[in-house]
């Protein structure tokens, strides 16, 4: 397994998700992925949507894009884990916060004035973590010790929070989803965390039996 080249690979796709999630698409995005065929490869719909190509990227984003974003991340599927792991389905900002508490055990803050989420347990936040340790795993990678104890965190990470919760959400956005765009943004980001978690639990035996 080529580690150095199978987590920078990891990073830059929790990357592109998290940002995805975060905000809207802007210009310079959307011309990187309709110009870039290893990356639009990653969205199959996509390349089959002619309107993604044809129309004007200002239009394509005021008149469809940002319209499906608006309607299922901010106004219909909320794309908080409280909200989905809560009987009570309110978005919870507060201390107490498991994802929060997570972070914090794990030297990781969060300022949420910096950005546009309303609790730290975002989708593109819980994302983001998983960026900051996956750049710690690339700093470590000749300290083995250091770099299983961070497969493990990832791992866990995963199974309580981002996978635990990430997968139903991922499918509901996705049959709220009308463009085929975000569509493919929900079906890429749960293939990934799948496949992902699935990616760790292999490293970690490898290391168990190497």
């Amino acid at each position: 397994m080529n580690s150095l080249k199978e987590t920078q690979a990891r990073l830059n796709m929790y990357g592109l998700l998290s940002r995805l999630f975060i905000e809207e698409i802007d210009k310079d995005l959307l011309k990187k992925i309709r110009e870039n065929s290893d990356l639009l490869d990653l969205f199959p719909r996509t390349k089959e949507w002619k309107l993604f190509f044809k129309k004007e990227p200002e239009k394509l984003i005021e008149e469809d894009l940002n319209v499906d974003f608006t309607t299922v991340f901010l106004l219909n599927v909320y794309p908080y884990e409280s909200v989905f792991m809560n009987d009570q389905g309110y978005i919870d900002p507060s201390v107490t916060n498991p994802t929060l508490i997570f972070y914090r055990e794990h030297g990781y803050m969060i300022d949420l004035n910096e950005t546009r989420v309303l609790s730290p347990d975002h989708i593109a936040v819980e994302m983001e973590f998983m960026m900051t340790l996956i750049k710690e795993e690339l700093e470590a990678l000749k300290n083995e010790k250091q770099v299983k104890n961070l497969r493990n965190i990832q791992k866990k990470f995963l199974e309580e929070h981002l996978a635990n919760w990430g997968i139903i959400y991922l499918l509901s956005a996705k049959d709220m989803a009308e463009t085929p765009f975000y569509q493919d943004v929900c079906d890429l980001s749960l293939e990934f965390i799948l496949s992902d978690h699935e990616y760790l639990c292999e490293a970690l035996e490898e290391e168990v039996t190497a």
